[in-house]
């Protein structure tokens, strides 16, 4: 990770500024570093699902471990932005709106902004 371009520990993806423009010093838009490891929004997202199937497996070995990773992913995208539509942060997550919306009541994830 430099000044001028960033790469994903996780995926390899690399994000970079056209030359001329101005380059911020901080991570692009919707990376986050972790332990001093940059990952892209993508890798968080799988990071967290990974995270909820391993916690089930963990406690439950006949667990279903893809609705738990599916959940994970929900979860991470419902804290990130709880004001996006269930269908919108469905499709991101690759799974459901049923899902989607299970997850936000079990969470209490409402919207916070107003109709």
């Amino acid at each position: 990770m430099t000044g001028s371009h960033w790469t994903c520990a996780k995926c390899g993806v690399t994000a970079r500024f056209m030359a001329g423009a101005l380059t911020p010093s901080e991570l692009p838009p919707n990376w986050d570093e972790v332990n001093g490891i940059a990952y892209c929004l993508g890798c968080r997202r799988r990071m967290a699902g990974e995270a909820k199937a391993e916690a089930l497996r963990a406690a439950d070995a006949s667990a279903d471990l893809v609705r738990a990773h599916a959940e994970g992913r929900v979860e991470f995208e419902l804290n990130r932005a709880p004001d996006t539509c269930d269908t919108r942060i469905a499709r991101i997550c690759g799974t459901n709106v049923l899902v989607t919306r299970q997850v936000r009541e079990s969470i209490g994830a409402y919207p916070t902004r107003s109709a």
